[in-house]
């Protein structure tokens, strides 16, 4: 993948007019925008995703149902995903915001936000009778200290394997390959468990895409990572795909880091 065509998704624009096959990158893009979608609550979805030819079987995915996809009559918690909205912005406040409520937001700090931008809001008078509920703009990593809460993930598209692993620092990488060793003769360092990643391969294993980079002076998986798994040893079927992958890693791997489970 080549620079411009990330900065092209990144930026809004990337349409999805070209076929996908071996001899480009759009899959990436079809796949990272499915993945933005499902992430996205419901009541944003219209506004941030319209209609497009990526998106035209996503209404039969099994929805998520993440913490913060919330009903609009669901006051349960403060915080609230949002999108700015094309109102008045008085000297001193904030943007006016949708977040899914039957009443508008409006951010308390004054702060520059084009109209359409998506926001994680803290709604500070839920059960207030005003016009509008008042807030303050965080994080979603703020919401898990307050709270405890999951707030969903942020897709990144890395244009090369050597960039998915460089790009950002971890405190430990994990490869998951049928020829890697048996995870129950892993032991999580218990240390290094604040920022993980976990590669998997498509059809032709993490090996192809080892082969296939340029930038890796590797020729094998296993020289590349420090951990490399197998997390189904003695699979019966030929091939565990990808996405049936995924989720028995997590899975497998969540007993490990959560040792108070």
């Amino acid at each position: 993948m080549k620079p411009q065509q990330r900065e092209n998704y990144c930026s809004g624009q990337w349409y999805p007019d070209l076929p996908v096959h071996n001899g480009n990158v759009e899959c990436n893009f079809h796949l990272a925008r499915i993945l933005e979608f499902m992430e996205c609550p419901q009541y944003l979805r219209k506004t941030l995703f319209p209609l497009q030819k990526t998106l035209k079987y996503a209404g039969i995915l099994n929805p998520l149902d993440c913490p913060h996809h919330l009903r609009a009559s669901d006051l349960s918690i403060p915080y609230r995903e949002g999108i700015v909205l094309d109102k008045p912005v008085k000297t001193g406040h904030g943007p006016v915001c949708n977040i899914g409520l039957y009443k508008e937001i409006r951010i308390n700090e004054e702060v520059a936000l084009k109209p359409g931008t998506r926001v994680t809001v803290k709604v500070l008078d839920i059960y207030s009778e005003r016009k509008r509920y008042h807030g303050c703009l965080v994080n979603s990593q703020q919401i898990k200290q307050e709270a405890g809460l999951y707030w969903g993930y942020k897709v990144r598209i890395a244009l090369s394997l050597h960039d998915a692993l460089n790009a950002e620092e971890y405190d430990i990488i994990i490869g998951t390959s049928e020829r890697g060793k048996p995870v129950n003769r892993f032991e999580m360092p218990l240390s290094e468990k604040n920022r993980i990643l976990i590669v998997f391969g498509g059809l032709e294993g993490l090996e192809a895409a080892v082969k296939a980079d340029k930038s890796i002076n590797c020729s094998t998986p296993d020289e590349l990572f420090e951990h490399y798994l197998n997390v189904v040893p003695g699979q019966g079927s030929r091939i565990i795909r990808t996405e049936e992958a995924i989720p028995i890693t997590l899975a497998t791997l969540r007993s490990m880091i959560y040792t108070d489970l």
